[in-house]
């Protein structure tokens, strides 16, 4: 969990900036706990209460639980005040922890100054605070100074110091991922998925033969990462949403992430890989006039509502392209299921896999903004061309090149550019993160090649 502290002298303002921190944070999706120290005898009980004669009987702990909320009224007695690491472990796990007062502590800080107190700055003598808020006007500070009113600029402030916000990312994670009915081959070779890594002094990249093999390895890698207390940007192969209506039409919602769910509870892909893929999407587009949109399948499957071909679809009202494959004519689009590029199942064998995964704590970008330690966002691997000299199978090659220019734009400050606002259409179909940078990529992936 990230610390973050706001101090300054009594009467400055601190629990009305914490107050609207918690607002904006959480508005913003991240989880946030608070910590407030008061330097006199503070009571939440009321004498008399069930709870208060339970403590003057000598309980060392009183808990107390309804239906909407639990507190847990500790004695210290005569033992030592906790310490702020003590209080921190008996949270549970969150983003972010605001902590107001424990100025003497180590942890980063903004202060909190009002004119009208007459106090002096402490910055100047306390290296921990990083920031200052004030309605007064400041002079000379080393650090950057807000107007005590400006919420929005001090949460962003805030979650950029903590690294849960920004284009910086510690990991840059590149997933290719594969539809094939049964597990990829033993030996490493492509039509299967691939998962590059790319930090400061490490890459690698790992062959995975199964869909539930990939998706177990992302969870652990997830899970290490955020215990390692590094922020994670995870790029992921496949279409975030479909064109424009096609999410409504389904679930009554616009919001593409309820069709996340929706798939996830139809979709069936076991851990040899067999999945209803094509019975699936024949019924998808029983829900259409005409015939399709979904199309391409295997001869031999009988599916009569599921056509072999995208020529023979007709009438059934969806657009064939998101906003994003306009960007980038080579993306295959999302409705075709078979033969090379068939983006469509990956799209619906992938997104109940993001779907659980998301539930790991993840932002999913350009849905929602990109904060918190774990960031997903949409990928093609074909935006940069692999250079042929590097060891690997083009797959390998090509999620080891991604990650590297991810990673690079991140230290550099120039992802900031690909993770811009892509416009409306991207907030309701999903957007590739570089679509429209290619020549950034590839200096990013190769500095000084030429390319």
């Amino acid at each position: 969990m990230k610390l973050f502290g706001v101090m300054g002298w009594k009467n400055s303002g601190k629990t009305g900036l914490v107050e609207r921190l918690v607002a904006e944070i959480t508005g913003r999706g991240l989880s946030v706990s608070t910590i407030k120290h008061a330097h006199h005898d503070v009571d939440l009980d009321q004498p008399g209460k069930d709870t208060w004669r339970h403590r003057q009987a000598g309980a060392h702990e009183v808990l107390m639980a309804s239906p909407h909320r639990y507190a847990i009224l500790h004695e210290v007695r005569h033992a030592a005040e906790p310490t702020l690491a003590d209080l921190v472990a008996r949270l549970a796990p969150v983003d972010l922890v605001l902590v107001e007062g424990y100025k003497r502590d180590t942890h980063p800080k903004i202060e909190v100054l009002r004119h009208e107190t007459g106090q002096p700055l402490i910055q100047p003598s306390d290296p921990t605070v990083r920031a200052v808020a004030s309605n007064a006007g400041l002079q000379g500070l080393t650090v950057p100074h807000f107007d005590l009113d400006d919420t929005v600029g001090i949460a962003d402030f805030l979650l950029a110091e903590c690294g849960l916000g920004g284009d910086r990312f510690d990991t840059v994670v590149v997933v290719d991922w594969s539809a094939r009915s049964k597990p990829s081959p033993a030996r490493p070779s492509a039509d299967a998925i691939w998962i590059g890594v790319h930090r400061a002094g490490f890459a690698a990249e790992t062959y995975h033969r199964t869909r539930a093999d990939a998706e177990r390895a992302l969870v652990t890698l997830f899970a290490a990462e955020r215990a390692a207390g590094r922020r994670v940007l995870a790029t992921f192969d496949l279409a975030f949403g479909y064109p424009t209506g096609f999410a409504e039409a389904l679930t009554g919602s616009a919001d593409p992430l309820a069709l996340w769910d929706w798939l996830e509870r139809r979709v069936t892909d076991n851990d040899s890989n067999a999945n209803n893929r094509f019975t699936l999407a024949e019924a998808l587009n029983r829900q259409f006039p005409g015939v399709g949109p979904f199309w391409g399948r295997p001869a031999h499957l009988h599916h009569p509502d599921l056509p072999e071909k995208g020529r023979d679809r007709h009438s059934h009202g969806q657009p064939e392209n998101r906003a994003a494959e306009q960007v980038v004519p080579r993306a295959q689009s999302v409705w075709k299921l078979y033969t090379t590029g068939s983006v469509g199942s990956q799209t619906l064998l992938g997104l109940p896999v993001l779907a659980r995964l998301r539930r790991t704590g993840a932002a999913v970008w350009p849905f929602q903004p990109a904060l918190g330690p774990l960031v997903m966002a949409e990928t093609y691997t074909g935006l940069i061309d692999p250079l042929p000299a590097e060891p690997g199978i083009k797959d390998q090659r090509q999620v080891r090149a991604l990650a590297r220019a991810y990673w690079s734009l991140s230290q550099s400050g120039g992802l900031a550019a690909l993770l811009a606002d892509p416009g409306p259409a991207a907030r309701r179909e999903g957007w590739m993160l570089g679509a429209g940078h290619a020549a950034a990529l590839r200096a990013a992936a190769w500095p000084g090649a030429g390319r």
